[in-house]
């Protein structure tokens, strides 16, 4: 299926600048000049077919030689008129005019142009150059006395629609491939060109060698047999064996001519293939392979893109995560090692609170508001995700942040109280660049607890939320709101605390705290103490 320009809702704001008739004009160029040098190719051996297949005198030869542009105006003739109406489509291409039904025509005609081009030498081509020559030997028995005999007429067809065309078709279909190939690149810039769609044509590499070198090797075969058939008698003698020399000669040198253009043409699409994957590997993601062919490798490419692709939703999908989780976190949710289904999991809870943010709040512009609020979380987040934390929620002036949980962690508790102390070093900076600003400084409240939750996604089938459900989640949000009547700024449950592992830190006596049924074991930690809060 062919699609609009990529990244455009109106179909035309994304388009790059493409001069596509200046490419059309190019690619005509160049299938002029292949249609010319393919002629050359197929004469030239023609000629030498013909004296080793007929034994010309002298005098005969010169005569061929002075009918040989008739047949080769014919074919000319035939050729760029067919190779005109076949590149119509994208002749008429204008680009951001044309629609989807033009762009699948223009992508069908330039990738199957290489095909095109080796039935045309061997149907219309071959019969246009049969006729010219067959009408050229008329003219040349009639006028010069050639003494060519009426019976043997058949072999001009039999040699021009068999031997003769190999090297120029096999010729065109590389030269004129790799110039169509240009222009597929040129329009792959605007649209996407899946090579799966309907009237691509297919050829693999085993059936173009099978019939290249299956009509290399009946050639030879048939000339010898075209040979003995005319001279006999010549056959059975030593005479037969310059012309076997000469027709194994010509076959020798079509064979290289195909392996240099089979190996060029391989050539140029491994690079291709190795130039994308290189860009793979070094991170690129942005761009796709662009060789179209009807092979193997145009199958390969399919599969590169395809990886491409799915590579670059991956990664958006993990930068989606990481603006949530940390990069631990999503790349382990992506890889598929987190159960989402539900889970009991050993966590820590922290829980922050500006304080008095209400009062700052009420009387600044909104906007200032959330600026001061996106520069406090800015500092904050990386104190958490530096001990592979997550910000589970932000909670208006406050977030509460998971530690164990999606990803497990033996060490949760410390990793929670790190965070903390690192939150509180981060406070102090913040203060700083506030007080330059003649801002006024922030205060925060902090209280962690550790223990087993419940884990997973939550809601409903249009909406789903990861979250954790237990008493550890109510606990450290009454333990962050003691920092207000406690004058702290880090309280930690005596849980959290024990398997933290803290050296220092400050044991407080069991508050009551609403909600939980016996009273609190907590201690403070960081700089600021318990009792009056100056610095410990």
């Amino acid at each position: 299926m062919m699609v609009a320009p990529e990244g455009s809702q109106a179909g035309e704001s994304a388009v790059k600048a493409v001069d596509y008739a200046e490419d059309f004009r190019r690619l005509w160029r160049a299938t002029v000049r292949n249609e010319i040098l393919g002629s050359a190719i197929s004469v030239l051996p023609a000629i030498f077919f013909y004296n080793g297949a007929f034994s010309y005198t002298a005098a005969q030869f010169k005569i061929l030689l002075r009918i040989t542009p008739l047949p080769v105006a014919a074919f000319l003739t035939v050729d760029l008129a067919l190779n005109w109406w076949w590149l119509a489509p994208y002749h008429k291409f204008s680009g951001r005019s044309s629609g989807p039904a033009e762009l699948a025509c223009v992508y069908s005609r330039l990738h199957n142009f290489p095909i095109f081009c080796f039935g045309r030498v061997f149907g219309p081509h071959a019969l246009a150059a049969s006729l010219g020559a067959q009408l050229g030997v008329f003219y040349a028995n009639a006028h010069w006395g050639l003494g060519m005999s009426c019976s043997d007429y058949w072999i001009y067809w039999l040699l021009n629609l068999t031997m003769v065309p190999i090297g120029h078709a096999i010729f065109e279909y590389h030269a004129n491939g790799w110039a169509a190939r240009e222009s597929l690149s040129l329009l792959a810039v605007n649209y996407s060109l899946p090579a799966g769609s309907p009237g691509v044509w297919r050829v693999g590499l085993a059936m173009r060698l099978a019939i290249f070198y299956t009509l290399l090797a009946i050639s030879p075969l048939l000339l010898l047999a075209v040979a003995s058939h005319l001279h006999p008698h010549r056959a059975a003698t030593e005479g037969m064996g310059s012309d076997v020399a000469k027709i194994v000669a010509g076959v020798v040198v079509l064979n290289l001519l195909l392996l240099i253009l089979f190996a060029r043409d391989v050539n140029q699409q491994t690079r291709v293939l190795l130039s994308g994957l290189q860009k793979v590997e070094e991170g690129d993601l942005s761009g796709r392979v662009n060789l179209f062919t009807p092979d193997e490798f145009g199958a390969i490419t399919d599969g590169i893109n395809k990886m491409i692709h799915g590579l670059g939703e991956r990664e958006r999908l993990r930068n989606l995560f990481g603006v949530y989780l940390s990069p631990e976190v999503s790349r382990t949710i992506i890889e598929g090692g987190v159960a989402l289904q539900g889970e009991a999991r050993q966590v820590s809870i922290l829980f922050c609170d500006i304080r008095n943010f209400t009062r700052f709040s009420a009387a600044r512009h909104p906007r200032d508001v959330v600026s001061q609020l996106n520069r406090f979380f800015g500092s904050m987040t990386g104190a958490i995700q530096a001990q592979a934390g997550d910000i589970h929620k932000f909670l208006g002036d406050g977030f509460m942040a998971l530690f164990g949980a999606p990803v497990h962690y033996p060490d949760h508790a410390r990793r929670a109280v790190q965070a903390a102390l690192q939150m509180e070093r981060e406070l102090t900076a913040l203060n700083q660049e506030l007080e330059a600003l003649g801002e006024p400084p922030m205060e925060i409240g902090i209280g962690i607890d550790s223990g087993e939750v419940i884990a997973g996604n939550v809601g409903s089938k249009n909406r789903l939320e990861y979250t954790v459900i237990g008493d550890p989640v109510n606990r450290s949000s009454r333990i962050e709101q003691l920092n207000k009547s406690l004058g702290t700024r880090i309280l930690v449950s005596e849980r959290t605390y024990q398997e933290a592992g803290m050296a220092g830190g400050r044991p407080l006596a069991p508050v009551a705290v609403k909600g939980i049924d016996k009273p609190v074991q907590v201690f403070t930690v960081g700089s600021k103490s318990a009792a009056n809060g100056s610095s410990a």
